[in-house]
Formats: structure tokens, sequence, C-alpha cells
């Protein structure tokens, strides 16, 4: 029987007794206890359940589980496919999940999309401490949980880019190679007998076996570390390669190393050695050169400054989506990048996370609120109010405010609560007919005529942020991250002609906007100004004055640089080769992207 990794639980008459949409549910002590000790055995848990998500999450809050819980799924979609889409989020093979649901039809309707997952009713729940199958290893700090955190982040800010190379190329991604084996011989036996997906030899060795390999002079034998912005992986691979035949005995990596490129990089770091590969894998092993976008360092564990403290520091970036551009000229070493910007929803709209009004909401709207307009607005969903803003686990903070200074704010008649939609009154003015043949040609789902009639009849039209609601908003900020923050404003130049929506307006609000900015930062300690007038001219744009050429995001990183060396006192040295080929690559890539996308469409037509 195969190790189960993960646990997926229903809630209702599963998790605990009663249905929370209809009654008050009782919580079940065992379960919380159990889901507990899981995660402390190294055992992930999920949940598939058909309920609202708020109330289900503020319940689970109230019993102190719910930040156990990784890659939730409560909606009212069918199980099959949920449980299949936390399989895919979790990077687990089917084999290593067990399903637990009080309904037999749905138990039928996972296995019949999977026919791998091990799917049991609550009965079994009282026989799971004792199985052999949840020994799991012990982990009392929770550093498996830890890990899906950062996968969690990663896939939420994933759905902002076109195609995967491109986020991977933003990632920052490093890899260090260590020799020091022995001291890490624990976590390689681990490696050993746990992968399975990235496992190409899949070589189990007793323990005995292992010393006498990581003591024979004819194997080289080092562990791979790998962090990017996101976050710390620790050892996440190992391998072993026979000198005097060139041979690979051993060639694995961890579940939470997928889909980075990251066997492939190594593989061809040793420049392609002979290698028997060993049942099935997810991905196949080519004589293609190193993926760009992953980078060789020093183990930065070792790398200790005079005080005997690592030199990176921790940025998180704040902002609307074209921020993103300036993530590919932030690749230096000791900067660990962390991002929160606007994204795409399942509706494909644009949800506007980073309006000031939407951060500060996020900590005193009640969640009977939250949940209210998440199911009433289609250009929201429930990720608009996450936040590590508050949590105030980085070092410096960049915030960008052009979503304030564009997007039109709405009240809601029966919550009061603020809502960002739109820009410059353009919903107002739009005639109902104009609404639904604009939504139809973007592509967004439920922004119908109903829904037009619907949120004009709800909604009070307050317009644009006012500049003494922004310092206001800046002071509440302030007051409650001790932390530096670098602001971003915005460019101080006419919009476009054919940009109807902002011409002739967008500069002069920019102006008013900015000078409460300036004069907030220059009141207020801890509060730094990456001035974007200092680069942005009239030829600079492209359709809009919130998007800029891309060499006006070189210019903006390298003014973040010398902002955040100043508050940290460390000089920050970017990796001119690995920046150079990117560089390259990117220019590249967008010349013939269209070329490319234009043939698949003439083959497809075909």
């Amino acid at each position: 029987m195969d190790v189960v990794k993960l646990v997926i639980w229903d809630l209702d008459d599963t998790f605990w007794s009663g249905t929370l949409s209809e009654e008050e549910v009782t919580p079940i002590q065992f379960n919380i206890d159990l889901v507990k000790e899981l995660v402390e055995r190294g055992i992930m848990n999920s949940i598939s359940s058909k309920n609202n998500q708020y109330e289900a999450k503020k319940k689970l809050q109230e019993l102190g589980v719910w930040d156990y819980f990784i890659f939730p799924r409560i909606n009212w979609q069918p199980k099959g496919k949920s449980v299949n889409s936390i399989i895919e989020l979790a990077q687990l093979r089917p084999q290593n999940v067990l399903f637990l649901d009080d309904n037999h039809l749905n138990l039928k309707e996972v296995k019949f999309y999977n026919d791998a997952v091990w799917v049991e009713d609550p009965n079994f729940i009282f026989k799971i401490t004792d199985h052999d199958a949840f020994i799991g290893k012990e982990d009392k700090e929770h550093s498996r949980l830890h890990y899906y955190r950062i996968l969690e982040k990663k896939n939420q800010e994933r759905t902002n880019y076109s195609d995967n190379k491109e986020f991977l190329q933003t990632s920052g991604i490093q890899l260090a190679f260590i020799s020091e084996v022995l001291s890490g011989k624990g976590r390689i036996f681990e490696l050993i007998q746990r992968t399975n997906q990235i496992n190409y030899t899949k070589n189990r060795i007793a323990e005995h076996e292992l010393d006498e390999l990581l003591e024979n002079t004819d194997y080289e034998c080092k562990m791979v570390r790998v962090k990017d912005r996101f976050g710390e992986y620790g050892i996440v691979g190992f391998y072993a390669l026979q000198l005097s035949t060139n041979r690979l005995e051993h060639f694995l990596f961890s579940c939470r190393a997928m889909n980075i490129g990251l066997e492939q990089f190594v593989y061809a770091h040793l420049n392609y050695p002979e290698i028997i590969r060993v049942g099935a894998v997810t991905a196949e092993l080519t004589k293609e050169p190193k993926p760009d976008w992953i980078i060789v360092s020093e183990d930065w564990n070792q790398i200790i400054d005079e005080n005997n403290e690592t030199k990176s520091i921790r940025l998180l970036l704040k902002g609307a989506c074209d921020l993103n551009q300036m993530l590919h000229y932030l690749n230096y070493k000791n900067l660990n990048l962390q991002s929160e910007f606007n994204f795409v929803n399942v509706n494909n709209h644009p949800v506007p996370q980073a309006h000031s009004f939407i951060l500060l909401q996020s900590g005193i709207v009640s969640d009977t609120t939250k949940s209210f307009l998440i199911d009433k607005l289609p250009f929201w969903d429930e990720s608009i109010f996450s936040t590590s803003v508050f949590e105030q686990e980085y070092d410096v903070l960049v915030y960008s405010l052009l979503v304030d200074y564009t997007m039109d704010l709405y009240s809601s008649k029966r919550t009061n609560a603020l809502v960002p939609y739109e820009s410059y009154s353009d919903f107002i003015n739009e005639t109902k007919e104009q609404f639904v043949s604009r939504c139809k040609r973007h592509g967004f789902v439920g922004m119908d005529g109903d829904f037009y009639d619907d949120f004009k009849h709800d909604f009070i039209f307050q317009g644009q942020i006012s500049p003494e609601d922004l310092r206001n908003n800046l002071v509440s900020l302030r007051s409650q991250i001790s932390k530096p923050i670098i602001f971003i404003n915005g460019a101080e130049i006419s919009s476009p002609k054919n940009n109807a929506s902002e011409f002739g307006k967008a500069q002069d609000r920019h102006k008013i906007l900015n000078k409460v900015l300036d004069d907030f930062c220059a009141e207020h300690d801890n509060a730094f100004l990456l001035d974007v007038r200092k680069f942005v001219n009239d030829e600079d744009i492209n359709h809009s004055i919130r998007h800029y050429k891309r060499h006006v995001y070189e210019l903006m990183a390298q003014e973040l640089i010398r902002i955040v060396g100043e508050i940290s006192k460390v000089e920050y040295k970017r990796d001119e080769f690995r920046f150079k080929f990117k560089k390259i690559s990117k220019v590249v890539y967008e010349n013939t992207k269209d070329i490319f996308l234009k043939l698949k469409r003439v083959l497809l037509a075909k």
C-alpha cells in the first residue's frame, strides 16, 4: 500500500456533524486533533466541500484549524473535478491521496475521475492514527506545510502570466550544489525512499548502503538546494554520478521542485551523463540546453555577514499586474522577492486587489460582508482580501498606487463597503447595450444585462478616491506597518488621444495625487518615494499613462535597488551574465511569439 501524503476532507457530516448551510454544526474534536497530528507527521490536509467558502472558513477559523489546510476547494463544483484539481496543485500522485466523504455518490464520482485515489467514508477516520500508510515523518516545525504555503503563493501569481516560461523567468530561481553530503544523509535517504514523480533511478537502498555510497571516491555525490523569490525550499534533490563510467546511479528530486525545469538544468549542468530511467516520471530528460531562468549560486545558508546574519533582504511588491515588468530586472542574489499583484479571476476579469481601500478593508470588513460581495461581483473572487502586508514577514514593502490613481469607487447600499470598479466614470456613462457588448468582447463571464441592472441598483457611484481619502489611507497604513514602505507614484504626461477613457483627465489627476504622496513621504519616517516622473516622457508610454515601455521598468528597478540599498546599508550586485542572457531571451521571445501563434492558428485551421 502506498504511503499517504495528503488527506482531502469533506466537511458536512464528515469533518464535523451537521450541515453548515442548514444548521449549527457540531465540532468533532477527534478530527480537529487528527488534522493537527497529521501535519506534525508531515502529512497534509485539504478540503473538498460543497459549501459557501467564507462561512466554512469562518467556522474553521473558530475551531483553530483553517491554517492547517492547503488548497481548500469550498464551492458548489462536482467533487471529482475538485479533488483532481487539489491533487494537481499539490503536485502529488493520486496513489498518495486519501479522500474522506460521508456521501457514497461523491466517493464513486472521485473514483470515476481518478481510480488511483483512495476513498473512504467517515468510519475509517478512527483507523488513521495507527495505520501503516499514515506513519509519515516527524515534522514538529511544520516545514512541509510551510513549503505548501509557498506553492499556494506561486500558483496564485502564476495566473498573472500568459505562459509558464514567462512566469519562471521572473521567479528568481537559484540553485546551490551542496558537497557536504554527510551532514544531510537523513534528508538524502528520505528522498531516495519517498520520491517517485521525478525520481529517474528509483534505486531504493538501505542506510548502510547509502553510507558506503557517500564515502566512495568513485562517486560525485551532491545535494541540491533551491529557493526563489517566493521562499526557500530546502534540500530538494540528490544525485550520485559514478566518475569511472559517467553514469548516474541516483538522480532524483522532491515533488516540491516540480514544474520549474530543475531536473533538466542539473542534467545539462552535468553534461548529459548516462542514465537508465526506471519507471514513469513526470518530465523526460533531453539534450536541450539548461533552462535560462535558473542560476547556480553559492549555498546561501553559508553566506553570512559580520553579525552572522544572511545578507538577503526580503521585498514585498504590491501593485497592478504591469508591475510584473520590473521583476525581470531585479535579478540580485541577495534579494528575496515576494509579490501581490492584481490578477485575472476565473471569470476572465482583472481583480483590483492592490487598491488601498481593498487592503484596509481586508482587516475590518466582516466575513459575512466579504462573502456577500464575492458572491455578487463576478469581477472579484475569494482571494481579493488575501494579503501578507500586515503580517510584515518582509523587510521592505514596495507599493504602487496606480490602482488608486485610476479606478472608480462604488459603495454597497447593503454593506457600505467600497468596491473599486472601472475608471474615469466609464461604467456610469455606458448604456446597457454598450456594457454587454464590451464585456462580451473581452470574454468577461457573468457580466450581462442582469448584472448591469443589479449593480446600478445596489451600488452608489462615489467617483475616484479623493486626495483626502488617499492621505487618510496612507496614514492608516503607516500606523499599522512598522517596516519601511517605498511608494511608487504616477507619471505626469499626457495620455494618448486614442485612450478615450483617460485622455484629458489622467495627467491632472496624477499631479494632484502625486502632491499628496510627495507631502506624505516628506512628513513621515520610513516612507520613501520611487518617483517615475524622473524616467517617463511622452514617448515612453504604451496606450496608457500607466503602462510604460520596457526600458522604463529597467530604470525603475535600478532606482528601487538604490533606495533599498540606502535603507538596508547593503550593496546589491546584479549577476550581469544571467541578466543579459535573460534580457536577450525575453526580446527574442517577444519578437517571435506572435509569429508562432499565427503559424499555430494556420496549422489548426488546416
